[in-house]
């Protein structure tokens, strides 16, 4: 497998967060040329139907360009021997996944305490996703844990964390300043007109702070 460690990913990383979309395989294949690293495909519910065709499909999309995380229901995720993890704060410890999926899966957790940020650590995650850090669309019922969070969940693991919650290019600087390896991004990807484009911008303005931290 050519993603076995969080390692061997492009640092600054660039994940794409999925949705639910009609559209979904075309707008991670445009996002992924636009340059996003990795994809988290998010299902927080089990489809009525074609919940493997849907996974089959985002495979063939990214193939070995870019590693796919797939954040789902723990039973569903099993019953489609998926490659790679990435678990709710409230799941299951990345130990328990890691003997499920195997010792190369990547294995990635959100996180929103410094405390589930190390224990995550040492039960062998390879990531963290860590917010939200700002005001955010997709979770417009949290209120953001701010850039001083993040600075100290970075400061207590040593494994990659990409900062989550309304990440926007002009402020990605500010997360990379305070330690992240890179950001997690939703809806101004999936939602956007030109994913290519819109991933693209991302991408340049992480490169640009990356050089400049």
């Amino acid at each position: 497998m050519l993603f076995s460690s969080a390692q061997k990913l492009h640092v600054p990383w660039l994940m794409l967060v999925t949705e639910p979309s009609n559209n979904l395989a075309s707008i991670v294949s445009e996002a992924v040329t636009g340059g996003v690293t990795i994809v988290q495909w998010r299902q927080k519910t089990a489809l009525k139907s074609g919940y493997d065709r849907t996974y089959s499909s985002l495979r063939a999309v990214v193939q070995e360009a870019v590693p796919l995380v797939v954040n789902t229901m723990w039973e569903v995720a099993l019953k489609l021997r998926v490659t790679n993890i990435h678990l709710p704060d409230n799941s299951i410890t990345p130990a328990a996944a890691r003997k499920a999926v195997g010792a190369k899966a990547l294995i990635g957790k959100s996180v929103h305490s410094v405390e589930s940020a190390r224990e995550a650590e040492e039960s062998g995650a390879d990531y963290l996703v860590a917010g939200t850090i700002f005001e955010s669309l997709s979770h417009s019922d949290k209120d953001p844990e701010g850039l001083d969070f993040l600075s100290q969940v970075c400061k207590s693991v040593s494994i990659p964390v990409l900062a989550i919650g309304g990440i926007t290019p002009q402020n990605i600087g500010s997360c990379i300043a305070a330690g992240a390896s890179g950001v997690a991004v939703l809806s101004p990807i999936m939602r956007s007109k030109n994913p290519a484009a819109a991933a693209a911008q991302y991408r340049s303005a992480l490169e640009l702070a990356w050089i400049s931290r």
